[in-house]
């Protein structure tokens, strides 16, 4: 699946390049293989060490920025999966996370790899941030009573707002990351 995801992410990201049955061909088959249950799974189980994520790390923070424009793709695409394969994820396991909540996972795991390439590749991190949270909305992922999901859509949103409201907002943007980060630290230590 991993091994050919860096040539399947540069085909999608072109999407005007190709006539949209081409692309459908190409597409449909390579979402089957990234979401089957399986790998559905394996990104609920541990998002930080399924095979998918740590592919996308390395191809998403070492190749081309437009390869960014994936990552809410790659989310929608998610999103609907877990939706068709929800009764597979839960059968057997022990958690029981909806599909937002399990969408929400995922954005999560995304924001994290945006986190990682930080300002090296600033527009395309900005727009594939924006298309993330454009997914959140258009799938109404957002619930209020899910904590988890309205302290990380807070803290993103609030740390974009202050990023963009000061110049030099590059080196704030990687400031005011590793403060969140080390508060959630202390956090989860208590």
């Amino acid at each position: 699946m991993t091994s050919h995801i860096d040539r399947w992410l540069n085909f999608i990201s072109n999407e005007g390049a190709v006539c949209s049955h081409i692309r459908t061909e190409i597409h449909d088959p390579g979402v089957e293989l990234l979401f089957n249950a399986d790998s559905l799974k394996q990104i609920v189980e541990g998002p930080r060490t399924s095979p998918l994520f740590n592919a996308l790390r390395t191809h998403l923070t070492s190749s081309q920025p437009h390869l960014l424009s994936t990552l809410p793709f790659l989310m929608a695409a998610f999103t609907d999966a877990a939706k068709k394969r929800r009764s597979a994820l839960l059968s057997g396991n022990s958690f029981t996370m909806d599909a937002h909540s399990l969408a929400m996972l995922f954005f999560s795991s995304c924001e994290e790899i945006l986190h990682d390439v930080g300002d090296l590749k600033e527009d395309q991190v900005w727009r594939s941030r924006l298309g993330l949270l454009k997914v959140v909305e258009d799938e109404s992922l957002f619930n209020p009573r899910d904590e988890n999901a309205a302290v990380l859509l807070k803290e993103e949103v609030g740390t974009c707002v202050e990023c963009l409201s000061l110049i030099g907002g590059k080196f704030l943007w990687r400031y005011s990351h590793a403060q969140r980060s080390s508060s959630r630290q202390i956090k989860a230590s208590r």
